[in-house]
């Protein structure tokens, strides 16, 4: 009887585990245009699912991936499954991967890249940031301002100054007219600010405002999580930071 209960108790503590386990959905990727796509992969963030997006840019001379899926605790499983995504779907092979900050929804994933034989890129700071969090370093040789040229895209990676962290970046692409804010660009859909552990809160508006004078002509704005749109994002992201430093006095 003692054996049967105690068996029975941790049948029901298992359920409740799994019942309260959130399910997460598989990568989804959605064309832009015949040359740009957005990869989204999904994790748990304060017991909500919530997406994560990235960039896919079909070139003449292979594909480059900005940033990696969200990756943590050393699952690389949304990464794989980009990988083979890109290998099923347009058959070429991955010249490059640029991360955008070190937080595991952008760098997550390295270890997949790595081993698959890619090139990971970020800013210095960047590379710093990710190996005090326990992830490989990618390669440092991004600059403040560096434009790279594959396969006739060029690939504006700039940084504006402060904001979601110390060291993001965007991602402006000139022939598209598409631009990759990342976590530093708050969705139309955004409510809040999201995660501000790493945040410059001073810094933000004036990097956002930096953003919008140099790359204020883009047609699409792809926001690191959420629904993308235009600038409007842009637009937004400074009202949700007025919003927020009220609330904060």
């Amino acid at each position: 009887m003692r054996t049967l209960l105690s068996f029975l108790c941790c049948f029901i503590g298992y359920a409740l585990v799994q019942a309260q386990a959130v399910p997460k959905p598989r990568l989804t990727v959605t064309p832009l245009n015949e040359r740009v796509y957005v990869h989204v992969t999904y994790n748990v963030y304060q017991n909500s699912v919530v997406p994560s997006n990235g960039l896919i840019i079909k070139t003449n001379d292979g594909v480059v991936l900005v940033d990696t899926g969200w990756d943590s605790d050393g699952n690389t499983d949304n990464t794989e499954d980009l990988l083979r995504w890109v290998a099923d779907s347009l058959h070429q092979p991955i010249r490059l991967c640029i991360v955008t900050h070190a937080h595991e929804d952008r760098v997550g994933g390295i270890s997949a890249l790595r081993k698959a034989g890619i090139r990971v890129v970020s800013t210095p700071l960047t590379a710093q940031k990710s190996v005090k969090l326990g992830y490989e370093a990618p390669e440092a040789v991004l600059s403040n301002d560096t434009t790279l040229n594959i396969g006739q895209e060029p690939i504006h990676c700039y940084f504006p100054g402060e904001g979601h962290t110390s060291d993001n970046i965007v991602v402006w692409l000139p022939n598209q007219q598409i631009l990759h804010g990342g976590c530093f660009v708050k969705s139309v859909a955004a409510f809040g600010m999201g995660n501000v552990a790493d945040a410059n809160l001073n810094a933000w508006a004036s990097s956002v405002r930096n953003v919008m004078n140099r790359f204020g002509s883009a047609r699409i704005v792809v926001p690191g999580h959420d629904s993308w749109g235009d600038t409007q994002s842009l637009e937004h992201t400074l009202r949700l930071l007025e919003k927020h430093a009220a609330a904060r006095h």
